[in-house]
Order: C-alpha cells, then structure tokens, then sequence
C-alpha cells in the first residue's frame, strides 16, 4: 500500500484524500434518525430487557421448587397444606420491572439521544466503509478496524466529556442519615425529608380532598409573631406501614404539628435545625427572636399568611425566607447529585464490542442483571422555589441575601453578577423632592429601580450560583406577577409557557399589598396555572419523579409564603382555596388596637352611612345604586362643590365615570393611566372650581400620592383598601 499506513498519527487514524471524500459523501446522503424510530429502538431494547427478566424469574421459582422437592414426601396427602400459587408474586415483579423499563424507555433526554446519534453515525460509518471494499488486501482491512475502533474512541470520549456530575464538595459531601436511609424504617428527622420523601397517606388524602377541606384548628402565641391560627388537615385513619409488593413496605409521610416556639435566650443549634454547614459558616449576624421564630414555622415546610410586615422588619423577614429557601435548594441539590454518582457507579461501562455487537443483525439473547436501586428525588421540571416580588430592586436585596449565605466572601462563586447589579441596580427611578416631601412609606417603598416586568432564573450547583439561567434549567426563579403573567400567556396565545410552574415546592410571595396594587388578577392567573400537568415531557426524566408528582399531588406539598403589611378578604380567599399543604396552615390573627378613623388629625364631622345588601356578590350593584340615588343628589347642589369623590376600586371608578358622562355631571378624573398632563389640567380645573367633582382612584394615589388642593367636600365611594390613606 503506497498510499496508506498501518500508523495512527497524533489526531486519529491516517485517511487519505478518497477515503475523506467517500465519507463526507455517505455523511452527506444518510438519513437523519426520526424520533419514531428511537422510540421504537427503546421499546424494542425495554421488551428484550423484560423478556430476560421473565426467563431469570422463571429459572429462578424453578430451581426453589426443586431445592423445597424433599419436604414433600414428609407430609401425608390428608396433612399436606395446600399448594400455594407464586402467581401473585411473579405478577408483581413483572408489573414492577415492566413500570421501571417503561419509565426508563420514555424519560430519555436529549443529550442521551445525541450521544446516541453519535454512536449510530460511527457504527453507520464503519459498516459502510466494511461494505465499500475499498481494498482487498489484508493491510486494508485492519485499517478500517483501526478507523472503526479509533472512531468508538473518540465517540467514548464525547461521553466522558458531557459527564456532568462531579463529587460534591467537602461541605456538601457527607450526606445526613436522613437521606441514606428515607427508604428504610430508621427515624427520619431531617425536615426536609419528613416532607418530600414520602407518599401522603390514604386518610390524608381523603381529608384534602373533601369539600371543605377536614381541619382542626388552634389559635396560640408565638412570640413576636403575635396570635397565631393553625390549621391541621384532620385524616380520618390512622398513619400505618402498608404492604407495597413483596419487596418493600410503603412509609406514609408525617402529619403536621403545633409549631415549637424557639428559646430566644439559647443559643441557635444549627445542626439541631438541619441548616447545611455549607450556609451556616455564611451566617456572621444572630438572627434576633423575629427571625428565629419565622423560621422555625418555615422550617416545619407549613403554609404561613404573615400580615406584620412593615418597613421595620421587612429585611428581617427577607433573611428569614431566604434562608429557608436556600437551605431547601441546597439539601435538594446535593441530594440529587448524590444519586448521581450512585448511580454511575452502579452502571457498568459499555466495552467496544458490545458497541459493535449492538447493531448486529444477528442479536444475541444476554441474560441482564437485575435493575439497579431507583432514586426517586426530582419533580416534572426543575424549577423548585419561586419568589414573586413586585419590583426588580426587591429582587436586588432577594439576590443579594442569598449570594451573602450561599457565597459568603467569595464572589467568584455567583456568576453574571455584574450584569445583574446593572440591571437590577442602579440609582433611584422616581424623583424624591426635597420640599414638600412624599410620606416616609411611598419612599421607601418605590427606591430604586421599581420596573415591574422581570423575570430571572437562578442555578445552582456544588459550589456556585448561576444568574441568568433558563426555566427549565433553574432551581429557584424571581419574578414580578406581570413578569409571570406575559410568559404563562392567556389561552389561545400560541407561545404560552406554564411548565415550569408544575413542580414548584416552594412559593415566597413577598410585599404583597404592593402586587394587589398592581395588578391582582396577574396573582390568580399565577395560582391558576400551578401544578398543571405539562405539556412537553421533554424536560422530564420520568425514572427520577417522585411518586406524588406522578400521582398529581404536588399542590398538597407545595410551601406557601405570603407576606403582607395588610389583612384583605382577598388573601383569605387565596388562603382558603389555594393553601393546600398537607403539613398545614398558619396565619396571624393579631387585633387592630386603634383604627386610623381615630388617628384623623384634622377635626371635621365623620358621617357613615350603612348599605343594606342580601349577598356577597351583589355589594357592588347595592352600593352604586344608593350612590346615585342617594348621595349623588345631595352632593350636586352648589353648596357641595369641589367635591373629591375617592374610589377605591377601578371597576367602580370606571361604572361612576361612565354614569357621569351619560348624565352630563361637572367632573374631571385622575386614574393610574392618566397621563402627567391630563393630570396637572384636572387638578387645576378642580382647583380653581371649573368642575364641581373630581373622580380619584385609590391605585393613583398609591403610585404618585399627589397632593390634591382645593378639596372643599370628600366622599369616600368605599373604605380605602390602605388603612393609611384615610384622612
């Protein structure tokens, strides 16, 4: 052979200019592989599976029945007990092993099917190039053995490349007890175990189930919190070991209890807690007796509706939920990348022949072992804790907490935080003037950048934390309810995405009388759309779901957090229907001491008039009709003029403007979408009595708090949503 060696050079195998172009040109001609057809590959590789799995089972009862042959004889036909049938038992090892290959065969992901595309173009390649017969020389063919083994290599090499599961750090590596052994009966502690590793029992489940929900309820103290009112889904059996097969027996999780109040004057035992090491050696302040005590209602993974919060102790509260967040995402973590190299370990690596061998027309029957240990630790999706906030400078501190707990020092560890703090940061949005000052709240409130569209995910891994990351492939996302409700779409919408809201187990939604604000119809369509079943099972790998995701019960264990400086029939409505954890609900019952009616600073007669109204439902039509009827006619005579009549809901402002324009009435508006200019007209209209009313909405005066002059008379439509906006 002139033209060709035996030799591999550094890069590979030595080709010459016709063999280059032979194999561009079949490259170029072969078919690309349809999905079908891998599906019909593994359903083919799982029925061969099952198959060896039968004749292993078969020999198996076979060969006990020979070794129990003996005993026979023993007993008389009168005394014999009768024949038991292994029937049932064969039958549950089937159905279990058939589940797990078909779980198997339908939970590929897509890295699995370019890696085996890899491997089919290089088998494809070295068959065909064994077929072309480029020379029939002996030195020829092992060539082409050469080319074929050293184009297995490099496919090997690919594989090993996209490993990407590593051995933890020594923070994350020492795995608790707790996780080692959730599948045995030893005492599990770990709350995060109690509350994941679990199937609800069937009393449980009936007890969420019911219309209305089974609950008992406590009201207790709890520290600084106040009076708190627990309510616990009261099962109707009692929580026992069932039979789950012949080879295990199924453990039902723990129902929720009283929360323990904290000893403020101890010190914290974080190992006591379950906090990672990981993020306590981030901790350098002492949590005071706030934050001890709403931690240790989060940490007992129960829903909570706090509505103390204040400009006070709102980064109090922050540090509280972000802790608990991140230790949830941590432990999840570590625990999945545990399983992880357990299962690498366990999974024999493929030889070179069995590569070759694979695409054989001949296939020979090989007994397969027996299935390796499943791990059930993940939900549908990935994403795991979503935080709603209303502002991206809310999300500024959320980000900033949780990169001092995670990262501590090291700020090599957070990646694309520069473009976050430029996009998230920055100077203040709102001008603040220094004369005649806004109140203390509406600027503490709108620092900063307050764009409300946003939304951002967030990743993380042994040791780092990722900004910027895609839905599916994050653990933790922040986002504004407008930044959630333009990606979940409304129906029709062809780019509509929810999946990734299906396996949330955890839901922060902080300063929430800033998102009713808003928008709360944005917050129902969230809570709507949660916990669907996805339409793509493109990011699932079905052989890892927990069972109760399978089951559709991953509302019963979702955690929900809801912080509020205000109590609305609103957040008792969502407390109501959406709050569903099986570990139960909290929420604050403190009493109003003194009203804001009592706090009005300047002396002027109050009057109340009281709307007789049959139900809920018709409030709004009662109250409008003995508006119009009765106060709309007083206040049109001249001795009521520059009259401020304040709305506080907008589809009351909307009914009123529409009926003031069909009656012809002197009046002038401001809303939230009224431009600056027609502002400054209409209150100089109001001012210098062109118009005797003047139309204002409550959601105005939170966004821009003007400073209205010339108010002579006020009627207030409904009391204001806001305690502190009463006069």
């Amino acid at each position: 052979m002139k033209n060709r060696r035996n030799t591999k050079s550094k890069s590979g195998p030595f080709r010459t200019k016709g063999m280059k172009k032979k194999w561009k040109k079949q490259q170029a001609n072969r078919p690309a592989p349809t999905r079908q057809s891998k599906q019909q590959k593994h359903i083919t590789r799982a029925q061969e599976t099952t198959e060896a799995q039968k004749r292993q089972i078969l020999t198996e009862l076979k060969y006990r029945k020979q070794a129990n042959a003996p005993l026979e004889y023993e007993f008389s036909d009168s005394d014999a007990e009768p024949e038991v049938k292994e029937e049932g038992a064969f039958e549950n090892l089937m159905e279990m092993l058939s589940s797990k290959r078909a779980a198997v065969s339908s939970g590929y992901s897509e890295d699995e099917e370019e890696s085996e595309n890899e491997e089919d173009a290089s088998d494809e390649e070295m068959v065909s190039e064994q077929e072309a017969g480029l020379d029939s020389e002996e030195d020829s063919e092992v060539g082409d053995e050469e080319e074929a083994e050293a184009e297995e290599d490099e496919v090997d090499e690919d594989d090993d490349d996209g490993e990407e599961d590593a051995p933890p750090d020594d923070g994350d590596s020492a795995i608790s007890s707790d996780e080692e052994d959730e599948g045995s009966g030893r005492t599990v502690t770990d709350p995060y175990m109690l509350h994941t590793a679990f199937n609800i029992s069937p009393g449980m489940l009936e007890a969420l189930a019911a219309e209305p929900v089974s609950l008992e309820g406590k009201a207790m103290p709890f520290g600084s919190l106040g009076n708190i009112y627990v309510e616990l889904p009261k099962q109707t059996t009692m929580m026992r070991m069932e039979s789950k097969g012949i080879v295990q027996r199924e453990r039902y999780a723990t129902p929720g209890s009283l929360p323990v109040i904290p000893d403020a004057s101890s010190e914290i035992n974080w190992s006591g807690l379950h906090v990672k090491d990981k993020i306590v050696r981030n901790i350098t302040d002492t949590p005071n007796a706030m934050q001890r005590e709403m931690f240790a209602i989060l940490n007992n993974y129960q829903d909570l509706l706090f509505t103390g919060r204040t400009l006070e102790n709102g980064d109090q509260l922050r540090f509280a939920y972000c802790l608990h967040a991140l230790n949830h995402l941590v432990k999840a973590v570590t625990k999945i990348q545990h399983h992880n190299l357990k299962l690498a370990a366990a999974q024999p690596a493929p030889s070179k022949k069995s590569r070759r061998n694979r695409h054989k027309k001949e296939k020979e029957v090989i007994e397969p072992e027996l299935p390796v240990a499943e791990y059930r630790d993940q939900g549908l999706v990935r994403p795991k804790v979503l935080i709603v906030v209303p502002f991206r400078h809310s999300a500024l501190k959320i980000v900033n907490q949780l990169k001092e707990l995670f990262a501590g020092d090291n700020a090599k560890a957070v990646t694309n935080y520069k473009r976050f703090v430029e996009e998230y940061g920055g100077e203040d949005t709102l001008y603040f003037p220094q004369i005649n000052r806004k109140p203390e709240d509406y600027e503490q409130t709108f620092t900063g950048n307050i764009d409300d569209n946003f939304r951002i995910g967030i990743a993380f891994n042994r040791s780092s934390m990722k900004l910027y990351t895609r839905y599916y492939a994050s653990d933790l996302i922040i986002a504004s309810p407008l930044g959630l409700r333009m990606t979940i779409g409304a129906e029709g919408e062809s780019d509509r995405d929810y999946d990734f809201l299906s396996s949330i187990e955890l839901l922060i939604m902080d300063q929430a009388e800033v998102c009713y604000a808003q928008n709360w119809d944005h917050v129902l369509h969230l809570f709507e759309h949660l916990h669907l079943q996805p339409k793509s099972a493109e990011n699932t790998d079905f052989s890892r779901v927990r069972d109760w995701c399978l089951n559709g019960w991953t509302k019963f264990y979702r955690q929900t957090v809801f912080l509020s400086s205000l109590e609305l029939p609103e957040y008792r409505s969502l407390f109501n229907k959406h709050f569903q954890n099986y570990r139960g609900k909290i929420r604050t019952v403190n009493r109003v001491a003194h009203g804001s009616i009592r706090h009005v600073v300047v002396r002027v007669p109050q009057s109340f008039q009281r709307i007789e109204v049959t139900s809920l439902e018709g409030q709004s039509n009662a109250r409008f009709s003995h508006f119009v009827s009765v106060i709309l006619p007083q206040a049109r005579s001249l001795s009521m003029a520059r009259c401020l009549i304040y709305v506080p809901s907008y589809f009351d402002f909307v009914r009123l403007r529409n009926y003031f324009k069909k009656e012809e009435i002197s009046f002038t508006q401001i809303c939230e979408y009224t431009t600056d200019a027609k502002i400054a007209r209409a209150r100089d209209m109001f001012y210098h009595g062109s118009k005797h009313f003047l139309l204002y909405s409550e959601r105005s005066h939170f966004f821009r708090r003007h400073r209205i002059k010339g108010i002579r008379h006020l009627i207030m439509y409904a009391p204001p949503v806001y305690p502190h906006f009463y006069p």
